[in-house]
């Protein structure tokens, strides 16, 4: 397992076709409706305040995102995307299948301890009516690496021969159940321990005995 947590890190954006101000304004947006969301819900959570939190004219939000639906979406893809990527780059390193599923585990949580809002978001939200099916496709397709190395271990004949979206989907369930659970716990050490005793029971259920 890998230590030593960070405090939550604010993901990073590029567009191009945006000054730095309007970059600012959006991103302002984005990170103060992760907040509002996940302490207040859909409902509770008003476009108006979401506005007024981040500093912005409410025109100003629908400037960026015409509904409150295309916010949460938004939202639910750039979380989608920088956690994706950041995976991306252990399914790449050399090691076997199980060693790149290994470093790919441990790095989501390590991730997730340091962006426990995020996790929290995603656990709301991931199969929320508000998340259009295009959406859940479109943040899906960052993830296309998992499904091929769930495939070679399959192949292999280590991990049980199920459909790999089922896998991934108890697997990454599971995950950020295990997440939240060691978040709740302060010192490092029991976060750890949370975590290596989570991840050990949720892969001896798609290891093939």
């Amino acid at each position: 397992m890998r230590e030593g947590y960070l405090k939550e890190q604010k993901p990073e954006h590029s567009f191009n076709h945006m000054t730095k101000k309007q970059t600012d304004k959006r991103q302002a947006i984005l990170d103060t409706a992760l907040l509002l969301f996940t302490e207040r819900g859909f409902h509770g959570t008003p476009t108006s305040l979401i506005a007024k939190e981040a500093g912005v004219a409410t025109g100003t939000l629908f400037h960026y995102f015409k509904t409150k639906e295309e916010l949460i979406e938004t939202l639910y893809l750039d979380i989608k995307k920088e956690s994706g990527s950041l995976l991306s780059e252990d399914a790449g390193t050399n090691g076997t299948c199980m060693e790149k599923l290994d470093n790919i585990g441990m790095a989501f949580a390590k991730w997730g301890l340091e962006n426990p809002r995020k996790i929290h978001f995603m656990q709301q939200f991931c199969y929320s009516p508000f998340i259009s099916k295009a959406a859940h496709q479109e943040g899906i397709s960052n993830f296309a690496f998992l499904h091929d190395q769930i495939k070679i271990g399959i192949k292999e004949g280590w991990i049980r021969n199920y459909p790999p979206e089922v896998i991934i989907s108890i697997v990454s369930s599971g995950l950020t159940s295990a997440i939240l659970a060691a978040a709740r716990e302060k010192a490092p050490e029991k976060q750890h321990a949370v975590l290596s005793k989570s991840i050990d029971l949720i892969l001896h259920g798609i290891i093939k005995e």
